[in-house]
């Protein structure tokens, strides 16, 4: 039996209330600043040493690994450690030393200068790269924009939403013709089946 339930014979206590974490999910950007990626995004603190769990925005991760330079709040830092756990990683920062400091980066996007930033090859893109890009068939059917990428086990999915509704557009060479993010056009050649007969 919990304390908050009391015991026999004894009245129950008022549960006890948890002060409002501070958050700053509603200034938080969205997009990274001109001149970087995003690389990651902090979900929370982790511990108390000032240590920060951390959702990357590639497969490798290759950006947060130690030595490597990132920006947190518009400031410079090194990844001082990195270790994976299940699909996030926990990072020791350069200039964060408890729980405190952590805790008010929550939701802050992880940064990488576009002029050091890795990527896991030359086809590889970030998810904030594809949000956004025009949705094109090879005749020229606009399908609407990107407005999110699905992970999935095989293969990530992107969801191209638009006049005629969501269209679901899986990440595989044979339906992904090309993507430039310069001009915001992702061309696909749809699989027999992908679109119904009204678009």
């Amino acid at each position: 039996m919990s304390a908050e339930q009391g015991q026999e014979g004894q009245a129950a206590s008022a549960p006890r209330r948890r002060a409002p974490r501070p958050t700053n999910l509603v200034t938080t950007p969205k997009e990274p600043r001109p001149g970087f990626t995003a690389v990651g995004r902090v979900l929370r603190p982790h511990a108390l040493r000032g240590e920060v769990r951390v959702a990357a925005f590639s497969a490798t991760a290759r950006n947060l690994q130690r030595g490597r330079p990132v920006y947190l709040g518009g400031v410079r830092r090194t990844v001082e450690q990195a270790r994976p756990d299940q699909d996030q990683w926990i990072l020791k920062l350069s200039g964060l030393t408890g729980r405190t400091a952590a805790e008010s980066f929550r939701g802050e996007l992880v940064e990488a200068a576009d002029n050091d930033v890795l990527r896991d090859d030359d086809e590889s893109y970030f998810v904030h790269e594809l949000i956004g890009l025009r949705v094109i068939t090879e005749d020229g059917k606009d399908l609407g924009t990107v407005v999110e990428v699905i992970t999935t086990g095989a293969n990530d999915v992107y969801v191209a939403a638009g006049e005629g509704g969501e269209v679901l557009v899986p990440a595989i060479g044979e339906v992904v013709q090309r993507i430039d993010v310069s001009t915001g056009v992702m061309a696909i050649t749809p699989l027999p089946g992908m679109l119904d007969e009204t678009r």
